[in-house]
């Protein structure tokens, strides 16, 4: 199975649509598009080999079969976090092992090349864990920070994150930039104003996930320039999106090197946006004084 050991992340989206009565509420809450979640759900019910939901105009509802299985699922995925816990503490007595999440676009780069040249490592032992940046491997992701990953880094602006069981260690902001098509004028230009964007289509997140990109919506709106959603967080993918229908994108400068038919260009109004570690709420000791010490070493050097 994907995601956790012990049990496949379906039944983390399953949870969350009985607790909102609806595919669309649980989509906004797991920050993933309902067409996902449906698939998702569409995906249990034929693993189980029965139905458990039924689908009305109103929203869902458990069958009775449905009802013993979301109860069931509950206990599972809670017995199932704490045996992993276990058998790690168990396998790490003595050790200080930390995994850390990394992907293209929340790469753990930066921190690794710091705690490659730091001198006190204090007898840590660092593991990198990969994962993809799609909406369903951010998920898994997600259910996995505390047990299969502690940390990852990359930027902390989000709902989501605010919203969840995580906390967050914050570092220097990254500054926000336009990603332009290498084909469009406007990859000529060292700074882009929102004046030059009027002819433009430029793709951002959809409102609602993000505080800082909801502002920089805002200022779009009001100049009239044409705004296309993103269901999700960006990937490859949006990359791809916006190269192959000429969309300007808001980008990040530590996503400068991440797609080469995308430039990377200055607004001529500096945007930041918030960056940081984010970890579970309930990290043990050991991993909260990891990232004390190499985040406090992080910010030290890049004051």
């Amino acid at each position: 199975m994907e995601g956790l050991f012990l049990y496949d992340t379906k039944l983390d989206t399953f949870v969350q649509v009985v607790r909102d009565g609806s595919f669309s509420k649980a989509a906004e809450h797991l920050f993933i598009s309902s067409v996902s979640v449906m698939k998702q759900m569409n995906g249990l019910e034929d693993m189980v080999g029965t139905k458990l939901l039924n689908r009305t105009t109103q929203g869902v509802k458990l069958t009775k079969a449905g009802k013993f299985f979301y109860e069931s699922a509950n206990n599972y995925i809670l017995e199932s976090d704490e045996i992993l816990r276990k058998t790690r503490d168990i396998a790490n007595k003595g050790k200080k092992i930390i995994k850390v999440g990394t992907s293209l676009l929340r790469s753990a780069q930066p921190l690794i090349q710091l705690w490659s040249s730091m001198s006190n490592k204090d007898g840590y032992q660092v593991d990198l864990v990969s994962f993809e940046d799609d909406p369903l491997s951010m998920q898994r992701m997600f259910t996995n920070i505390g047990t299969k990953i502690d940390f990852f880094v990359g930027p902390i602006n989000s709902h989501q994150i605010n919203q969840g069981p995580y906390q967050t260690y914050e570092l220097p902001e990254t500054t926000a930039y336009w990603g332009v098509p290498l084909n469009n004028s406007l990859a000529n230009k060292d700074k882009i104003s929102l004046d030059d964007l009027t002819n433009e289509k430029v793709l951002l997140v959809k409102r609602g996930l993000s505080p800082r990109l909801d502002e920089l919506r805002s200022e779009l709106d009001k100049k009239g320039i044409t705004v296309i959603d993103n269901d999700d967080f960006y990937d490859l993918n949006t990359f791809n999106i916006c190269s192959q229908n000429n969309y300007i994108m808001e980008t990040l400068s530590i996503w400068k090197d991440a797609y080469a038919p995308i430039k990377t260009i200055k607004m001529d109004k500096e945007h930041k946006m918030p960056y940081g570690i984010v970890y579970s709420n309930r990290a043990s000791d050991i991993v909260k004084d990891f990232i004390e010490l190499i985040g406090s070493e992080y910010n030290s050097v890049n004051k």
